[in-house]
């Protein structure tokens, strides 16, 4: 081999030698690639594990935006904006109504999305309203910036069949932040859960044994009484017969009206409560005879439930005669309620005619000798 030959190749392999190097050290903290196994072998992932979700390659330095600092749907920055007004004393009722009435004419998605994300930092601000209660159930008034849009997602899934507004409103009972927020979560689980009566009947006596709440009454506690006519159950007396009595004048009202008005929705679960529980309403005679007023004497069982309470002895002569004179115009609550409509009005004709009916089969079998003389009286008057 000539010697100029020779040099020429030593000067290719030298070339060839110094491109592998500088290659090798160009991508030498490139990750090595994992095995991709043979046709006929496919990877499968292992049953325990998750399956992991592929995420499509990204080429260049973008990178992918967290999730924190995505920027705010407008709904949500409107809450958060007058929530800011609030704090610092510049919001007005107008500024309240605009909010409710800008997430009631939205896409109730976003609406849904908004609030349910505000509710979720657990921010809040006083709006200086009373909790008032408007047309079927909804709040004319709202103390607080999270009330209001609670009861805007009530409204909301009343009208979209959804569960959002009964699911935040469970984990809203969990804890006991807020009474005025525990009213408006009763009821709303109720409007959206049918088949919720037992869970409400227990909060509600988680609601009348909280000491702090029960020492200083807010409106919207008070308003919640209405959860008890609601759920029918006469367990809830008890409680509510012990505020009658007690010095806090609001839990006394409210106590009064919740009791009647149970005694009106439901009046024979609230006979057969009394009766079989005799020292309940002891205390308050008188209005006790009231509750069973209630009754209508052409259901058997309702007036079986009277003569049975007119018939014992430990009802003095004083209440059996109220209880008389009460049926023939019972009084009744008419209020705007939480949950429960006023009952529908009775046919004041008939009515009269079964008590007069009834009470003459009393005065002629003389089944109630004590009652004898009020007996002859109520005829008297009833036959004019």
């Amino acid at each position: 081999m000539k010697p100029r030959t020779a040099a020429l190749i030593f000067l290719g392999i030298l070339l060839c030698l110094t491109i592998e190097v500088i290659y090798k050290i160009r991508h030498a903290d490139d990750p090595v690639p994992d095995e991709v196994p043979a046709a006929s072998e496919p990877a499968t992932p292992s049953p325990q594990a998750p399956r992991a979700t592929a995420l499509p390659s990204i080429t260049g330095s973008l990178s992918l935006p967290n999730p924190a600092q995505l920027p705010a749907s407008p709904l949500y920055a409107r809450i958060t904006a007058l929530l800011e007004k609030l704090r610092h004393g510049g919001a007005s009722s107008l500024d309240l109504a605009q909010l409710a009435d800008e997430l009631s004419a939205a896409d109730k998605r976003q609406a849904f999305s908004a609030i349910l994300d505000f509710l979720s930092t657990g921010q809040d601000a006083s709006t200086g309203a009373e909790f008032t209660i408007g047309e079927n159930g909804r709040l004319a008034g709202a103390p607080t910036l999270r009330v209001m849009l609670m009861d805007l997602l009530g409204r909301f899934s009343d009208q979209t069949g959804g569960a959002e507004a009964a699911t935040l409103a469970r984990t809203v009972l969990e804890t006991k932040d807020s009474a005025d927020e525990w009213a408006v979560s009763l009821r709303n689980i109720a409007r959206h859960e049918p088949q919720s009566v037992p869970y409400l009947a227990g909060k509600m006596q988680e609601l009348l044994s909280n000491a702090p709440w029960l020492t200083k009454p807010s409106a919207g506690m008070l308003e919640a009484f209405d959860v008890a006519v609601f759920t029918k159950d006469p367990k809830l007396i008890p409680p509510l017969a012990a505020m009658i009595g007690g010095e806090n004048q609001p839990l006394r009202r409210a106590a009064a009206v919740a009791l009647d008005r149970l005694s009106e929705a439901a009046p024979l679960q609230v006979m057969t409560y009394l009766n079989q529980n005799p020292r309940v309403m002891a205390d308050h005679p008188f209005i006790r005879a009231d509750y069973f007023s209630k009754a209508d004497l052409a259901d058997p069982q309702q007036r079986q439930a009277v003569e049975l309470y007119i018939s014992r002895p430990d009802v003095a002569l004083e209440e059996k005669t109220k209880l008389l004179k009460g049926l023939v115009a019972p009084a009744s609550f008419v209020s705007e309620n939480l949950l429960t409509q006023p009952p529908p009005p009775v046919d004041d004709a008939v009515r009269l005619a079964t008590v007069e009916k009834t009470t003459g089969e009393w005065l002629k079998s003389n089944r109630f000798p004590q009652l004898q003389p009020e007996l002859i009286r109520l005829q008297s008057h009833l036959g004019r």
